[in-house]
């Protein structure tokens, strides 16, 4: 599979089925004598390409699930920016506990989220790189968001400046930032009264797929949750 350029700064890998892998994202800010690196996938085409790029690189890890990190073993770098829970898996990186900005325009800072504890967001110009932060939890056959931490992930992705967000295993990699928060806010709106969490089981085809709905996404759009 070839790297998808989105600006002539910032490219991707997309994310495959087998092995499981994520997206991963390479930043080369103008002028700038770095490549960042968002995730690292696992599959083998992902770590020849971070291997291939010469000059400095730092890796930016969005979460710890195995299909986001495997590849750090594989793969050289200088740098590597972690939150502290990702840093238990990872055991290695500097770890991101508020907002830190680069001399490059990089900008990195954690993100409440049901799907797993210690997510990491980069944000570049126009687009901010969620990872899976804004998908659900998967327990049992429940498909779930925690209330508390919908909330206040919404506050945060509305806080951001970028107009665009970019979403790890979708096939719409790069999505309006409004249109992404309707999607959040319609979930939101389901939360009842005493229950902590949000059931979005009715969101999924029998195949696993997210429904095209605009009565349950509200707003026409097929996106992963």
């Amino acid at each position: 599979m070839s790297l998808i350029e989105i600006t002539p700064e910032i490219s991707y890998l997309p994310s495959v089925e087998n092995p499981l892998s994520s997206d991963v994202v390479f930043i080369k800010p103008e002028g700038s004598d770095i490549t960042w690196i968002f995730d690292t996938g696992t599959c083998g085409e992902a770590a020849n390409l971070i291997n291939q790029i010469e000059g400095k690189k730092n890796i930016v890890i969005s979460h710890f699930h195995p299909d986001h990190i495997l590849n750090l073993l594989k793969v050289k770098y200088d740098k590597l920016y972690v939150t502290k829970y990702t840093k238990k898996y990872t055991r290695a990186g500097e770890i991101v506990e508020g907002e830190e900005s680069f001399a490059d325009g990089i900008k990195l800072y954690p993100i409440p989220s049901s799907h797993s504890k210690g997510s990491l967001v980069l944000e570049y110009k126009d687009y901010a790189f969620l990872g899976d932060a804004t998908y659900c939890h998967f327990r049992l056959s429940a498909r779930e968001y925690n209330v508390q931490l919908l909330e206040q992930m919404i506050k945060k992705m509305e806080e951001i400046q970028a107009p665009n967000f970019c979403l790890s295993h979708d096939k719409g990699f790069v999505q309006p930032k409004e249109s992404v928060l309707r999607i959040y806010r319609k979930i939101l709106a389901r939360r009842k009264a005493g229950n902590p969490t949000i059931n979005v089981n009715d969101f999924f085809n029998e195949d696993g797929g997210v429904k095209e709905s605009e009565d349950a996404l509200g707003n026409n759009a097929k996106v992963k949750i």
